[in-house]
């Protein structure tokens, strides 16, 4: 297959990928509410003594800013998801957690979506899945990379002191 061929189709897989709508299968919250319950629920199964999660390591994890993450969870608190408290360990800290209502939405989102998910595996099989995983992560691994460089790119170039070339 041609070069540009590849191209092309790689970006018409992406726009079949973007066009999936699994909100549809996530029982009335958004994405970003599951990725977050997700989060908060992985950490406790981890640490189960733990008071709560921190609001910066929720950023971390998803890979997004503290002030994003905090806007999601004033939301979240409002819908009864999850609740927040001071850490008492220092006091600068919010500390978040899942309430009752907040990990019976996320399990009921999380089994419908493992009910999907286990259609399309089975659809694809053992053998592929397993070398579609390998390689989607190995494709996301190269795209990850050249992001990271073009944001260096475009953050070295910024003052006009430090441009670095690609």
């Amino acid at each position: 297959m041609e070069q540009k061929a590849m191209e092309d189709d790689l970006i018409r897989l992406f726009r079949k990928m973007i066009k999936i709508d699994f909100s549809a299968y996530l029982q009335g919250i958004s994405r970003e509410e599951f990725y977050m319950m997700g989060t908060i629920e992985e950490y406790f199964e981890r640490e189960k003594d733990a008071e709560g999660m921190n609001v910066s390591a929720i950023a971390k994890a998803l890979d997004v800013s503290s002030p994003a993450v905090s806007r999601m969870l004033r939301g979240m608190e409002q819908k009864g998801y999850i609740m927040k408290q001071v850490s008492s360990q220092n006091r600068r800290n919010t500390l978040v957690r899942l309430t009752g209502k907040g990990v019976q939405a996320y399990e009921r989102a999380r089994k419908e979506l493992d009910r999907l998910l286990l259609k399309v595996m089975d659809y694809m099989g053992q053998r592929d899945m397993e070398e579609f995983i390998r390689l989607w992560n190995k494709l996301a691994g190269g795209f990850i990379e050249e992001y990271r460089l073009c944001k260096a790119a475009i953050h070295t170039k910024g003052d006009g002191h430090n441009e670095r070339q690609i």
